[in-house]
């Protein structure tokens, strides 16, 4: 690339999904029935800063900074495969930071990087990917090609932003934003909190172990009482003079369903911490993507309980308070 001091800083959103968890895998809706998914972005973000360099060497700065000659021996593998992917291998800096770690978090931080670099990439060199289906496409191919086994709910949740229903089937990916009032959405975010289990796991492991188990017919139920649990449970989202406690009692029925499907997703220190919530007022809640540990979504009985366990948590739990955001990947700045 020829030094044009092209700068672009862009940031993507992390996401938590409710319910319907493992019936976005290929292996699932590929079957028949399609798959669905209630999820919404928050305030926490992945942000990524590309720039020409000087010189002719590529450097990224992650968990450590790497400077090589050309791309291909870059280890970073996320950062790798999107500037492969534009014809980005020489004279170029990515710059990596991110409100919480960008994997193992359960909270789809890999997805949201990869959107970040890929959409940063693509106006670096000229090919903006303006169109959302797009971009969240490529970024699951490419998260594919980079060794990261999973379903295609991250990629749509960050690129989109905002509380969505997903579907998914074998033709297409459709993405509908869930329409609840105002007051009913503050309803729903003040009951709900985050707790980091203070565990970080590989979810790849975990991924082909779910993945296996669709192909049993005595899982498979399992994932059918998934997929009825989140329409029912968007359907009460919905519905704005039903007992929005009843959704805190979903998101439970559908940790049990989950751990159903997959043993690895929990573990007993999971098990026990849960536990302790529910003892102190949580009325449900689930460990947050693929399972093993990262953060835990809790959906406390009312507002001032939720603040009162995370005092009670502190300091060997950080909780945090779940802040919904209605921007999926976007740029905060470009000089070009």
């Amino acid at each position: 690339m020829l030094y044009n001091k092209k700068h672009i800083y862009l940031r993507a959103p992390l996401r938590i999904s409710f319910i319907g968890g493992g019936t976005d895998l290929e292996s699932y809706y590929s079957q028949g029935n399609p798959g669905h998914v209630v999820s919404s972005t928050t305030d926490l973000y992945v942000y990524v800063s590309i720039k020409d360099m000087f010189d002719s060497n590529v450097r990224v700065h992650h968990a450590e900074i790497e400077t090589e000659s050309i791309t291909s021996r870059i280890k970073h593998v996320y950062s790798r495969v999107a500037m492969e992917h534009f014809g980005m291998f020489k004279g170029v800096e990515v710059v990596i930071t991110s409100d919480v770690m960008t994997s193992g978090s359960g909270l789809g931080a890999s997805s949201a990087l990869m959107s970040a670099l890929l959409k940063g990439c693509s106006e670096i060199r000229n090919e903006a990917i303006k169109d959302k289906y797009k971009l969240a496409e490529l970024t699951y191919q490419l998260e594919s090609d980079s060794g990261t086994i999973g379903g295609k709910q991250d990629q749509y949740a960050v690129v989109f932003g905002g509380l969505n229903s997903i579907t998914f089937d074998s033709e297409k990916t459709s993405v509908e934003p869930v329409d609840i009032s105002d007051q009913r959405l503050k309803d729903f975010e003040d009951r709900l909190f985050l707790i980091f289990t203070n565990l970080a796991r590989d979810s790849r492991n975990i991924q082909i172990n779910l993945s296996e188990n669709i192909g049993s017919e005595q899982k498979r139920i399992y994932f059918d009482d998934l997929l009825q649990l989140s329409h029912e449970f968007l359907n009460i989202l919905k519905q704005e003079n039903t007992d929005i406690d009843e959704l805190g009692k979903l998101l439970h029925e559908g940790w049990i369903l989950k751990k159903s499907t997959n043993q690895q997703s929990t573990n007993p220190y999971i098990e026990q911490l849960y536990d302790i919530l529910k003892k102190k007022g949580v009325l449900g809640g689930k460990i947050l993507g693929a399972g093993g540990g990262g953060f835990l979504l809790g959906f406390a009985r009312e507002p001032k309980v939720k603040e009162k366990i995370k005092y009670e948590l502190y300091p060997n739990f950080i909780a945090l308070d779940v802040k919904f955001s209605f921007k999926g990947t976007e740029i905060l700045w470009k000089n070009f």
